[in-house]
């Protein structure tokens, strides 16, 4: 009973102190004044700073001051630093008490610069001068013809011709590079911005000016340059139409290049292609040089194409250069090397790493193009070589030969009419007929007595009169013509099919045969 009396007062407690009114933030601390904020400590007032350059760059000493350039013109003696801001006015000329009013528009940076500190040496004494750009003025140019977007822009006076036609999205694939007219108050010129981005001449990437106006013209006549070049590719010709000034331009031939057997490619008056080979070294030697035509194709070969090879494939233990293929399980190469003159067999063999363990040395083969003949293949034992010294075997090798090792042959190819061709542990105490026993023996079909054994060197022999068998070795089971009953009944129930057939035909369009 007490719990439950206990517990009423404590809730009745609770909700009358829930309802009781709470003073506001503004009725407390109402006997006294209001307390005063602490103090925030003031920061230093800076004078008014010049407006922020549109352009993060930096002008470089031959940029022109003109009207709307603020300049930072520092004048420090031994005991006084004097500094001020001041812009270019619309005259061209700055005014700074007590130097006066000094002229400078179209001047460089560092000719303002000489100008400014010698009037300043003429009134103080052993002072220096330093004077920079710390807003470069804005204007507007017109940038058309062959780019993304033409049109007006606004620009700072840092800009060069480059940036402005980036901004302005760029050459289109029809526009030239190599001829961009540039329009300004002095006059009319044309600018080579491929030579500023392959040369970095800024002498072709001038700095903008008021009322600027840039035309980038179609592309002009162009010509390819290919092969063992440092920047193959397509390019327009050039005002002075050279072809070793292109050349130099974009970074002239590679080390491995053959410039001995250029060879220009040009349209003919008859628009008929010509082709035309050039020794570069001589041709473009000073004062010579090679006119360039529209359509022109110059193909630089490098000195690979040139080189003299010989190629190795087979059972050669390899370098790490080598292609590596395989042959019945066992590792073979596929490689090319370098021919130099006088090398023969025994020199690539050398290079190719050795013969491997399970070469066929004896049956080695160099395949030769013949120049003018058939394909040769000259047999060459390698064992004699290698092992006998016999330096009749080491053949001079020549351009394009191909040596080949085989593998040596642990197996008899028994093919043709037995009842399971395919190759057969080698077994040198078994005959041509005991192998065709062991492929399952002879069909129907096959005629035996004219099986023939074929040797790894290329040499038939008939069944009967072939030497023991060596590995590698091939039988051969030919197929008779005719055999005996089977193929007779077989004819003759083709022939009956052709009668009848016939007779069919001549009922049918002619009628029934009549007796006489």
């Amino acid at each position: 009973m007490k719990r439950h009396i206990f517990r009423r007062a404590l809730s009745a407690t609770l909700i009358m102190s829930l309802l009781a009114p709470v003073p506001g933030f503004a009725q407390q601390g109402a006997t006294g004044p209001p307390a005063a904020p602490p103090a925030v400590p003031a920061r230093p007032v800076l004078p008014a700073a010049a407006p922020p350059p549109p352009s993060r760059i930096i002008p470089g000493p031959e940029y022109r001051v003109g009207p709307g350039d603020i300049l930072d013109v520092q004048i420090a003696g031994r005991l006084e630093v004097i500094r001020s801001q001041v812009a270019v006015d619309l005259e061209g000329a700055v005014n700074m008490p007590p130097l006066g009013s000094i002229p400078l528009s179209g001047l460089t940076l560092l000719e303002a610069h000489r100008r400014i500190a010698a009037r300043a040496h003429a009134i103080y004494k052993f002072v220096d001068v330093t004077v920079a750009v710390v807003a470069p003025r804005t204007f507007e140019i017109t940038v058309s013809g062959e780019v993304e977007r033409p049109g007006t822009m606004t620009v700072s006076a840092t800009r060069r011709l480059h940036e402005v036609t980036l901004e302005a999205g760029g050459v289109t694939p029809r526009g030239s590079l190599r001829r961009v007219l540039v329009a300004r108050k002095s006059g009319q010129a044309e600018m080579d911005l491929l030579r500023f981005e392959l040369r970095g001449d800024l002498s072709q990437n001038p700095f903008v000016e008021e009322g600027m106006r840039i035309l980038v013209p179609p592309k002009g006549p162009s010509v390819m340059l290919a092969g063992a070049v440092r920047r193959p590719g397509e390019y327009e010709i050039g005002p002075d139409g050279s072809l070793a000034a292109l050349l130099d331009l974009v970074g002239g031939l590679s080390q491995a290049a053959a410039g001995a057997e250029a060879r220009l490619t040009r349209v003919g008056a008859d628009g008929r292609k010509e082709t035309l080979t050039l020794d570069l070294h001589t041709a473009l030697r000073a004062p010579a040089d090679v006119p360039l035509q529209p359509g022109d194709a110059l193909f630089v070969p490098p000195l690979s194409v040139l080189q003299d090879v010989v190629e190795v494939r087979g059972a050669f233990t390899g370098t790490p250069e080598s292609s590596k293929t395989s042959v019945a399980g066992k590792a073979t190469i596929v490689q090319r090397f370098e021919l130099a003159q006088g090398d023969r067999v025994r020199d690539v063999v050398v290079r190719a790493g050795g013969a491997a363990a399970y070469a066929d040395l004896r049956l080695t083969v160099i395949e030769r193009s013949g120049q003018t003949g058939p394909r040769q293949r000259i047999p060459v034992d390698l064992h004699r070589l290698l092992v006998e010294k016999d330096e009749t075997q080491n053949v001079l090798l020549q351009n394009g030969d191909v040596v080949l090792l085989p593998i040596v042959e642990d197996k008899v190819y028994v093919v043709g009419e037995v009842r399971t061709p395919g190759g057969l542990d080698f077994r040198p105490d078994l005959t041509p007929r005991e192998y065709v026993t062991l492929a399952g023996g002879p069909t129907n079909r096959a005629k035996l007595p004219g099986t023939a054994v074929t040797f790894r060197n290329g040499r038939t022999y008939a069944m009967a009169d072939a030497p023991p068998l060596e590995p590698g070795a091939v039988v051969t089971v030919p197929e008779v013509a005719v055999k005996w009953w089977q193929d007779y009944l077989q004819i003759a129930s083709v022939l009956a099919g052709l009668v009848t057939a016939y007779t069919g035909v001549y009922i049918l369009f002619n009628g029934p045969l009549s007796r006489p």
